[in-house]
């Protein structure tokens, strides 16, 4: 027996317990008709897309109430009605000491929304188009954006993927069909991330870098995960990253940095 597994069990008998309790599996949830967690049901409004669900005018690719966040630019933290140091000579006294929360990132959602518009690529989160698709924007401050879109088409998958040119908004188009079995593997790292659990968006301050957005279009509804430069600890990151990848390398396309 390992010395770290038998101070474990000694301390775990100094407590009265006989054996080392084994904690239940980690939940994985997944979307039905009734209950989408942190998806949205769809909107239906009329329109705004053709059957394709592209849009005949320039719209907003995503739900603000995804896109809710905290800002240090929306707080407010004072000691005092007015506060000489931190110059707040306007705070009425029952909001000293509060946090104001910053009601939506429309700069993120407006600059994906862009994105997506110049790659024409339908809006996920109207109604259902009837292919069940999983998109992935990965925009870079220094290097050409991508979409990545998988999607079922009869008895395959298709993935599409669009670069744009930073500097020419020229567009690269490609299409490779995906085995089913890739398909369902790709499912199976949202659904093993818990991606339907996740919240949709954690704000968090961005000079420079990337921002990873993985979208889910199923019959029961839509859901987006969206976070700047993820990293490899966080669950959420960590789930954003593995997506994100997988579509990355099945695209084929020529990347020297991947951030």
């Amino acid at each position: 027996m390992k010395t770290s597994m038998y101070v474990a069990v000694l301390l775990l008998a100094s407590f009265g317990c006989s054996s080392v309790a084994q904690l239940p599996e980690r939940q994985v949830v997944h979307p039905t008709d009734n209950n989408l967690y942190l998806g949205s049901k769809y909107k239906n409004q009329q329109g705004l897309l053709n059957e394709q669900g592209i849009p005949l005018k320039p719209v907003n690719y995503f739900n603000y109430d995804d896109f809710r966040g905290f800002s240090p630019y929306g707080r407010i933290i004072a000691e005092a009605p007015y506060d000489t140091a931190k110059d707040l000579s306007k705070i009425s006294a029952e909001k000293v000491g509060f946090y104001h929360e910053l009601k939506v990132d429309s700069s993120t959602v407006n600059s994906l929304s862009e994105i997506l518009l110049k790659a024409n690529s339908p809006v996920l989160n109207n109604f259902y188009t009837g292919k069940e698709t999983y998109r992935f924007v990965w925009s870079r401050a220094f290097h050409d954006d991508y979409v990545f879109e998988l999607y079922k088409q009869d008895k395959q998958a298709i993935l599409h993927t669009t670069r744009i040119d930073k500097q020419t908004g020229a567009l690269e188009k490609s299409d490779k069909v995906i085995p089913l079995k890739q398909f369902e593997e790709f499912k199976k790292i949202l659904t093993r991330g818990n991606f339907w659990a996740i919240e949709p968006y954690r704000w968090a301050l961005q000079v420079d870098g990337s921002s990873w957005t993985v979208e889910a279009h199923v019959p029961v509804g839509y859901k987006v995960l969206s976070r700047s430069n993820p990293g490899l600890v966080h669950e959420d990151e960590l789930l954003l990253r593995k997506a994100g990848q997988w579509l990355i390398s099945r695209g084929e396309i020529d990347v020297k940095e991947v951030y």
